[in-house]
């Protein structure tokens, strides 16, 4: 089987060689190739080049590529700085009041600020692997764009002080989701994962979850499905066995389980009704762990999947400055 095959299999629930490995990685491979992030984050050209180096370079099965948390809310109208060797930084939230987002365009999104740019460069990295490997994009969810428009703490400050206008804001932002997503048709890419670090019960409780935010991701899970996106799921961070079943509940094809949730608990908790991706701890395993303990991670993972529909991956994303050396233990341990 080849990479995208091997992914497919698993999302599907079909029987695979061996499990796949795509581990959440983008803006890391630019780091590796001695490319500075402000030019990755500024040139389609360079972020494919990257993206497709990186794969290639470690023999993944797929690739994941994201504009970072602040594409959608630069397209409207946020002001976003780029360092030259960093990643893009929001610099000011253009909503004052929770309900400032009257007379913006949520279609704009996908066609404004750099969404354009990031496009392109899923479509140059689908022309390029696309046909042997699995191409996941990566998209902001509801309350992860709401947070980018009006701040982290004032939008969950909106959810418990002005919750009416609140639902109303991510009524939006769930619109702005689904526009990005048809935008993103024709790209090339397999799949869409949203990115609500936000949703995670770290921030919000399983209660707000249920209330405010999970009908609006089944919304968007039908939306993208209608539109022709076959696999579309979550990140949401951190320990998220409170809402588990409630993922599960918006339809979503898969979900990324990071490290505070020990793999066989999340294949218990799944019971076969969706995929996975996970679960090594990005910082401590990734970052800062040795290539034995990796090596060694990697297979007790390799061997708790194996039969399961899991895609092997760190839990969050590795960030730039991972040794190499690290991710070849990985691919070597998860591939061979």
């Amino acid at each position: 089987m080849n990479g995208k095959e091997r992914t497919l299999a698993a999302l599907t629930g079909e029987p695979t060689d061996r499990p796949p490995a795509l581990p959440i990685i983008h803006s890391a491979y630019a780091r590796l190739a001695g490319i500075p992030l402000g030019k990755y984050y500024g040139d389609a050209a360079t972020m494919a080049e990257a993206i497709v180096g990186g794969c290639r370079g470690y023999g993944f099965d797929g690739v994941q590529l994201s504009m970072g948390v602040t594409g959608e809310a630069e397209a409207l109208g946020a002001k976003v700085e780029q360092p030259a060797d960093g990643a893009p930084l929001l610099k000011d939230h253009p909503l004052k009041a929770v309900g400032d987002f009257v007379g913006l365009d949520p279609s704009a999104a996908g066609r404004a600020g750099r969404m354009p740019m990031y496009f392109e460069a899923v479509r140059r990295a689908a022309d390029q692997i696309g046909g042997d490997s699995f191409i996941l994009s990566t998209l902001r969810g509801p309350l992860n764009i709401a947070s980018q428009l009006r701040g982290v703490e004032e939008m969950l400050m909106d959810l418990i002080d002005e919750p009416e206008e609140a639902c109303r804001l991510l009524d939006f932002t769930t619109q702005v989701a689904i526009e990005v997503s048809r935008a993103s048709v024709g790209t090339g890419a397999d799949g869409l994962l949203f990115g609500e670090a936000t949703c995670s019960p770290n921030f919000i409780s399983p209660d707000m979850y249920r209330e405010f935010v999970q009908p609006r991701h089944a919304r968007l899970i039908a939306e993208t499905r209608a539109m022709g996106w076959r696999f579309a799921g979550f990140h949401i961070c951190g320990d998220i066995r409170p809402i588990f079943g409630d993922i599960i509940g918006t339809g979503a094809a898969f979900l990324d389980i990071d490290y505070q949730v020990p793999a066989d608990e999340a294949i218990a908790l799944s019971g076969g009704r969706i995929a996975m991706r996970g679960n090594l701890d990005p910082s401590g395993v990734f970052l800062r762990g040795s290539p034995d303990d990796i090596r060694k991670r990697t297979t007790a993972l390799r061997t708790a999947a194996s039969g399961h529909r899991w895609i092997l991956a760190s839990g969050c994303d590795i960030s730039p400055g991972v040794p190499g050396a690290n991710l070849r233990a990985f691919a070597e341990a998860a591939t061979q």
